[in-house]
């Protein structure tokens, strides 16, 4: 995979970038939060409670996002979602910017950035195969999959040395601007295929199309499943990473950043040679060896006492997450019916979500109560175990992609 998808489809272009953009402001946003929660609290449960709040409200909203991602313009919804998240920030920036800003206050804010936040992926999900020809969908899920590791090679180094020099506002006004030039960059965006068709069905009506959908196909149901438990198990590493570099490390934010930027760079190597590394492994083998190879990095990060090789770890592990997503979201690419899409990918951000807030505040509740490495552990157990999982679905080589 390479870059030439973005030169040659300008639309695509133009989508990715504003993706890029909002995540770069979106890994500042991240540093600035964290940071200032531990420094302020020292407290591992309050990181993960405020994670937490970030998820929730997605759990909610999450079942309405992909009816209409397929009901409404998807161009207006995600310009809509920008504006309205870029406003909030700016508020929350004023306030921190006048002294007044406490705990509470991020709860709310990271509650209503997730509610508005999760409209962006299953609409953007049924954005790109209308941008993109047919046979390049594959390269444009790769480059949709890194664009956010990607912005954290900037935004995380960016954040932490605002924390380091300057202030929490500073970071919460950069994130607002990138949202606003993200919805400058989608509103020039032309989608092939028109306007969407009038839906005369209710939004519960075609939620519960979506589940009996999913529940129609045996095959997809164990994917969809298996791949929503699994955040239970990686998602804590939000969590684990910043109290690591923190509490067994002891070092900074700088530190933190680069940190953030190692799984990012993983990530993005691994999504820029993808066909290159991965064009001989079935998709079904791929996912299962990534699901191991993250297991033994967690067991790692339990008795790593090193900065060095930690980045190490975080740059393999990045590279492990992206191997999965990328497989996983192609295959699902490759079997949902093209009507269904919309509805289908919000059903994989609902359950997804659904197991963020319980991970990220167990998370930050287990490294205070046992321990930092014991929490690794527990991790690394259940992906090992989901890995056995999936080894043994049914007929899941039978969608491996055609030209392995």
């Amino acid at each position: 995979m390479s870059f030439s998808l973005i030169r040659q489809e300008p639309d695509f272009r133009r989508l990715w970038l504003a993706q890029f953009l909002a995540f770069i402001g979106e890994g500042i946003f991240q540093i600035g939060l964290v940071w200032w929660v531990i420094k302020k609290t020292g407290s591992g449960t309050l990181v993960g409670l405020i994670m937490s709040a970030s998820f929730l409200p997605a759990v909610f909203v999450g079942p309405f996002a992909g009816t209409f991602a397929d009901r409404l313009p998807p161009k207006w919804l995600l310009i809509g979602a920008d504006l309205f998240r870029a406003g909030l920030i700016l508020i929350f920036a004023a306030l921190a910017a006048s002294d007044q800003l406490v705990v509470w206050h991020l709860f709310l804010l990271c509650g209503l950035l997730s509610a508005a936040g999760v409209f962006h992926s299953p609409t953007t999900l049924t954005v790109i195969p209308r941008v993109v020809p047919a046979g390049k969908l594959e390269e444009a899920m790769a480059l949709h999959t890194i664009v956010r590791d990607l912005a954290k090679l900037v935004g995380p180094a960016v954040g932490g040395t605002i924390m380091a020099f300057s202030s929490v506002a500073l970071a919460f006004s950069v994130h607002a601007a990138a949202l606003v030039t993200s919805a400058v960059l989608i509103s020039g965006i032309r989608l092939s295929g028109g306007q969407a068709e009038e839906v005369k069905e209710s939004i519960f009506t075609q939620l519960r199309e979506g589940i009996r959908y999913v529940r129609g196909h045996a095959v997809l149901l164990e994917m969809l499943l298996g791949f929503s438990v699994l955040n239970v198990f990686v998602v804590p590493i939000v969590v684990l990473l910043p109290l690591t570099v923190a509490r067994v490390l002891s070092r900074g934010s700088v530190e933190l950043g680069l940190s953030e930027g190692a799984l990012a760079l993983g990530s993005v190597v691994t999504g820029l040679m993808f066909s290159r590394l991965f064009a001989t492994i079935p998709t079904s083998k791929l996912v299962i060896r990534s699901l191991a190879l993250s297991g033994i990095l967690f067991i790692a990060f339990a008795i790593n006492i090193w900065f060095l090789t930690f980045l190490f770890g975080l740059f393999l592990l990045g590279g492990c997450f992206t191997s999965v997503n990328v497989a996983m979201m192609t295959m699902f690419q490759m079997i949902v019916a093209p009507e269904m899409k919309g509805r289908f990918f919000s059903l994989v951000e609902t359950l997804s979500f659904a197991f963020f807030p319980f991970a990220v505040a167990a998370a930050g509740f287990l490294a205070d109560a046992i321990g930092i490495p014991v929490t690794y552990g527990i991790c690394a157990a259940g992906i090992l175990i989901l890995t056995m999982r999936f080894a043994f679905i049914p007929n899941l080589s039978n969608i491996d992609r055609k030209d392995s």
